[in-house]
């Protein structure tokens, strides 16, 4: 079950005087009032033996209550101008370093190899990137657990069960690679500028032996927007080319013969792509 936090007053609010204002092309909501900071936090659960990779620590926010409480936390900024003042303001504290990069360019299994273990991943996402974000961390066995701040329409995207407009490729894969559960929804007002929309916190945890291993990930996603290319159609219509094939597997599963892409539970959807990947077929 998730929980709603409340609105933000004037007063608690948390400004960074002279802070670089945001820009646009980063998709930058600062994370704004402090007490959803500690709620967030707290909800995150840091232990002393976690490393923890926060992506877009932007002023700080989540940044500066998270160090100390972890062994290592890496926070990864694509902003120069915010990375510097940053990992200036932290200078000294033991285990904590600002990085300036891209989260879509960084190497995860790479930097689990250099922090000596599995990843924790904590983060405010930026609104343009958080799709391709959250889609690399579900690919990466080394990230184990992916505690990330993401429109709550994209949000929905991902946790989406079978048989509703928001369900798809996003929500299939993440529910076949990660145990997914929606912690909280936070106020426009929580954030500088005001965004228009909600957001909502999303945890993914990895599967310790996931049914998709990250491997057959691009193969299924092929089959997958082949399927869902025009959801008013029938999935035998979208995969006409396989017909027999589909036909034979929505009767084996008890499917009716007209059923639409998104009739199809996340498993279903995985042994039905590896049949077709066993006759030869391709998309």
């Amino acid at each position: 079950m998730s929980v709603r936090m409340g609105p933000v007053s004037g007063s608690d609010r948390f400004r960074l005087r002279g802070g670089s204002p945001p820009k646009r092309r980063y998709g930058q909501h600062f994370l704004s009032s402090p007490a959803h900071a500690r709620s967030i936090v707290e909800r995150f659960a840091p232990s002393r033996e976690d490393r923890v990779v926060e992506i877009g620590p932007g002023r700080g926010a989540l940044t500066i209550p998270l160090a100390g409480r972890c062994a290592r936390l890496v926070a990864l900024e694509i902003d120069p101008r915010l990375a510097a003042p940053l990992a200036e303001r932290l200078s000294g504290k033991p285990g904590v370093e600002v990085r300036l990069a891209d989260a879509l360019a960084v190497d995860w299994h790479e930097l689990a190899r250099e922090l000596g273990g599995p990843l924790r991943v904590i983060g405010n996402l930026p609104y343009n990137a958080a799709t391709p974000i959250v889609r690399r961390l579900l690919a990466c066995d080394a990230v184990r657990e992916a505690f990330v701040m993401l429109q709550l329409e994209v949000a929905q995207r991902f946790l989406s069960p079978p048989g509703r407009r928001s369900y798809g490729p996003l929500a299939i894969v993440a529910a076949l690679r990660s145990e997914r559960r929606r912690v909280a929804v936070v106020p426009p007002g929580a954030f500088h500028p005001r965004p228009r929309v909600r957001s909502a916190i999303v945890r993914f945890s990895a599967k310790d032996d996931p049914p998709l291993p990250a491997h057959e990930i691009p193969r299924l996603e092929r089959w997958l927007h082949a399927g869902f290319s025009a959801r008013r159609k029938t999935l035998l219509a979208n995969l006409r080319k396989h017909r027999d094939t589909v036909a034979r597997f929505l009767e084996e599963r008890g499917l009716r013969a007209d059923a639409r892409a998104e009739a199809l539970a996340p498993i279903d959807w995985l042994d039905l792509a590896r049949r077709l990947e066993a006759e030869g077929a391709s998309p």
